[in-house]
């Protein structure tokens, strides 16, 4: 089946009749008493919130997150964000369709996205610090596997298939334009590997293959201290190989890499289970902080659906913003390529 209507063309008052991925599914009940189904539906393109109100019960332990359904509706504008008002909703099976419009992932090619991060290390001028980068990221494929699919969040930020990686090099790529300001204060080294590592954990975190949820590991132990396991791991296979180390791993070194991963959450009450404690920890969290809200707002203003130069209520920053030039660009590029696309396959 292939799909042609996708979320981000969604617009009020539109038929809906596509495909989707269910990401999100459960049984609520009106202020009536009446049950009724929230679903968030996804495709490549992002995703939308979805009401059931008839039939709850035929849909029921059919329409369960990971399932593939044909929705039949209608698109309204709900609160400043699109929501679909489903009619009618069918499982399909995954042999009739591609996965790869279902799942959405970054725009950027993780290949290229690869290679800079590779950039990175090679200008990395502490022997130490650098063998531990490329343990990781030149001799051990199946984190390098991993790197290029892991989303970066669940929902925050880079939520998306190749969302780490490409979190990961904007975070280096402010940690250099930083360093390169303030000198001698900062360990430009230090804050690379810190860059690197910081969210390395999410790719055992979080599970990916279709929709992203945590995984049991990433719920009792969590990527901060997986960070710190492989750390350890990967210090101890360095030490254990003649020529890869200059000599045994500086105990501080490790320590310092260590204490950066753990504090890049910033605050206690945020997850970290210490604080930044030196400036590298410190430059490395508010880099990591910049580039996730960025991202996530940045995001949240493509989608909304309010008329005029201010969104709806963001819920997770507890404010409304004002919508710059490059939105309404971004969204009259977009309409004008799927105009494109649709009068190119006319044809």
């Amino acid at each position: 089946m292939e799909k042609t209507q996708y979320v981000k063309d969604l617009k009020d008052k539109d038929a809906v009749h596509s495909p989707f991925l269910v990401k999100f599914s459960a049984i609520a009940t009106g202020k009536n008493g009446r049950p009724y189904m929230n679903l968030v539906l996804c495709d490549k393109t992002g995703e939308v919130e979805a009401r059931i109100w008839e039939d709850v019960n035929q849909y029921a332990g059919q329409v369960v997150r990971d399932a593939l359904v044909l929705v039949e509706g209608k698109c309204q504008s709900y609160q400043g964000r699109k929501q679909v008002v489903v009619g009618r909703i069918q499982v399909l099976r995954e042999d009739t369709l591609n996965l790869k419009d279902y799942i959405p992932e970054s725009s950027v090619d993780p290949e290229d996205l690869y290679r800079k991060l590779l950039g990175r290390i090679e200008e990395m001028q502490d022997p130490y610090y650098r063998a531990l980068a490329e343990s990781v990221l030149r001799d051990d494929q199946e984190i390098i596997d991993g790197f290029k699919k892991a989303p970066a969040a669940k929902s925050l930020h880079h939520a998306y298939r190749g969302g780490l990686l490409e979190h990961v090099v904007s975070v280096t790529r402010l940690l250099d334009l930083v360093s390169a300001h303030y000198g001698k204060w900062l360990d430009r080294d230090l804050m690379f590997l810190g860059g690197i590592f910081h969210d390395i954990g999410k790719i055992w975190e979080l599970s990916y293959d279709r929709v992203t949820e945590y995984t049991t590991e990433g719920k009792l132990v969590g990527h901060l201290v997986m960070g710190v396991e492989l750390v350890t791991e990967k210090i101890r296979e360095l030490e254990s190989v003649a020529g890869r180390l200059p000599g045994p791993f500086p105990q501080d070194k490790a320590l310092l890499i260590k204490h950066v991963i753990l504090a890049h959450h910033g605050q206690l009450e945020y997850g970290s289970p210490k604080r930044p404690k030196c400036l590298e920890a410190w430059v490395v969290h508010m880099m990591d902080d910049m580039d996730s809200k960025v991202n996530s707002i940045a995001m949240f203003m493509e989608q909304d659906q309010t008329q005029g130069r201010w969104t709806a209520l963001n819920r997770q920053h507890e404010r409304f913003f004002y919508k710059s030039d490059w939105v309404g660009e971004a969204a009259a590029a977009a309409a004008a390529a799927q105009a494109s696309g649709g009068a190119t396959s006319g044809h």
